[in-house]
């Protein structure tokens, strides 16, 4: 993983052209502290922080929306030089925000979307367009499925932007397209593997063979699916599955056939992007309102020619 972010950091330029902020401070609020796409994320904030001459104080929500507005209180009360918010509600954090640009003090979010009426009190968003992966995400399953049949939806966290976003994305553009693939329920596992399993259990034993395909908002969530179903049918056929992140496992996964398809984001991208923006903000220099990251599809005809993301 070091190595890695090291590789990256020597090509952060190329993403965005961050200056030397020295003697700053950022208060960066994120989503949690252990987590398979955000550990690596915030390591790659710390590492490139470290070159930018910032000093960088992370504070965890653990994914609790109340703890993460209480935290934005305590970054403004330290006065720093600039926020990196990693939103888990698209509007609770608005007052916060609201009262940081108030103080004088930037606000960048990372990685989650939130409502419009929060674009006044930030100055940029960096991270993954997740309306747009969930267009992917429906592209790839109806290619798969040839346009039919009955899958499940497994999302994310409840209320949660980058949930809101893949869902909508996956939903509007089967309508788009005009698929016939019809959409047999919608449950949250809160991009929580375990999680996952058990509502996958209750899924497979509500509807068993008309799942023929399935739609995970991350790979984790994905695995608990694939879990269950070799738990509750071994030997049977397993549904289309596709996910989202582009992790090691879901890599193999495709190989083995348990997966159709993933969608590479990288959390070192997104980590970088995000220090490196606050970064030029801090030392006046313009940036875009919007910074996205890219997106890959991978399946098992590039699997063996893309870099999993994590």
């Amino acid at each position: 993983m070091a190595n890695k972010i090291a590789i990256l950091l020597g090509a952060a330029a190329v993403i965005t052209s961050a200056g030397w902020a020295s003697a700053k401070t950022v208060c960066y609020v994120t989503a949690a502290d252990a987590h398979p796409y955000v550990t690596p994320a915030n390591e790659a904030i710390d590492a490139r922080a470290k070159e930018l001459g910032i000093e960088v104080i992370r504070l965890s929500q653990n994914f609790d929306v109340q703890t993460g507005t209480e935290q934005m209180n305590t970054c403004i009360a330290r006065a720093v030089d600039g926020i990196i918010l990693w939103p888990l509600d698209p509007q609770a954090y608005i007052p916060g925000l609201a009262r940081a640009k108030e103080a004088g003090i930037p606000s960048i979010l990372i990685n989650s979307p939130m409502d419009a009426a929060a674009n006044e009190f930030i100055v940029s968003f960096t991270g993954p367009d997740v309306y747009q992966e969930g267009e992917m995400a429906a592209d790839s399953l109806n290619a798969a499925m040839g346009g039919k049949g009955s899958v499940v939806i497994i999302a994310g966290q409840a209320g949660n932007g980058t949930t809101i976003g893949r869902v909508d994305g996956f939903v509007d553009q089967l309508a788009k397209i005009g698929s016939e693939i019809v959409v047999l329920d919608t449950v949250n596992a809160d991009f929580d593997q375990q999680k996952a399993l058990v509502v996958s259990r209750d899924l497979i034993t509500r509807f068993g063979d008309q799942i023929q395909g399935v739609y995970a908002n991350d790979d984790t969530m994905a695995r608990g699916f694939i879990d269950a179903w070799k738990e509750a049918r071994p030997g049977q056929p397993m549904p289309i599955v596709i996910g989202i992140n582009g992790q090691v496992d879901a890599f193999e996964s495709i190989r083995v056939g348990e997966m159709y398809s993933t969608i590479v984001q990288s959390p070192i991208e997104d980590g970088i992007l995000a220090i490196n923006t606050i970064a030029d903000i801090i030392d006046g220099k313009e940036v875009a309102a919007r910074l996205p990251i890219p997106l890959t599809v991978v399946t098992r005809e590039n699997v063996d020619s893309v870099k999993p993301a994590f």
